[in-house]
């Protein structure tokens, strides 16, 4: 976290996230732009609020993750996870598969998914557990043109599913953003 006094002043402009890669990434995030990000639905930040493997973390993150579904804007999430999917979707190129084509595709699905999960039930898994792991798996790893009508049913069915459940879902979730903002104070004055 950068000092208080460096993010309100209006002259500065402190770095909000990095990014290293290597055997493992690591990214981090400065505190209000990530919490802002939450309540944005984005789906990278809600995985890492989600995850099951935070090498090291402090009692603020504790808190954070304690916390999490205060963060949760239904209308976010679902716009989030489809502009997301989107964008995977556009990279994928079915018409002229290349060696990114299974990853774009998977990204699809799994996005989908865990913006289901998270709609129907307030908590998802990040790492993918429906019932096409298997087929995930195989169009990972095993690639072929042939995956492609299998995967545009999976595509079609987890969209229609999806907007099935944001239809049953809409208004469920809100963040708490006073509880947020009270949040955010306390980390940069404590």
């Amino acid at each position: 976290m950068h000092p208080l006094m460096e993010i309100l002043s209006p002259y500065r402009k402190p770095k909000n996230t990095s990014w290293i890669e290597g055997d493992e990434d690591n990214t981090s995030y400065e505190l209000r732009d990530f919490c802002k990000f939450a309540t944005q639905g984005n789906a990278t930040i809600l995985e890492i609020l989600w995850s099951n493997m935070i090498i090291e973390t402090s009692e603020l993150g504790k808190e954070l993750v304690a916390n999490r579904h205060k963060f949760l804007d239904t209308e976010r999430i679902y716009d989030a996870h489809k502009g997301y999917a989107h964008n995977q979707y556009k990279k994928m190129n079915l018409f002229e598969p290349d060696k990114r084509t299974p990853k774009f595709a998977v990204a699809y699905l799994r996005t989908l998914h865990q913006c289901k999960q998270l709609l129907e039930t307030g908590d998802f898994n990040p790492q993918y557990d429906a019932p096409d792991k298997e087929f995930l798996l195989e169009v990972k790893y095993n690639w072929s043109e042939e995956l492609i009508p299998e995967l545009s049913k999976s595509f079609a069915r987890l969209q229609v599913g999806l907007a099935d459940t944001y239809a049953k879902n809409h208004h469920k979730f809100k963040p708490d953003i006073k509880w947020i903002e009270e949040f955010i104070y306390r980390a940069y004055t404590n």
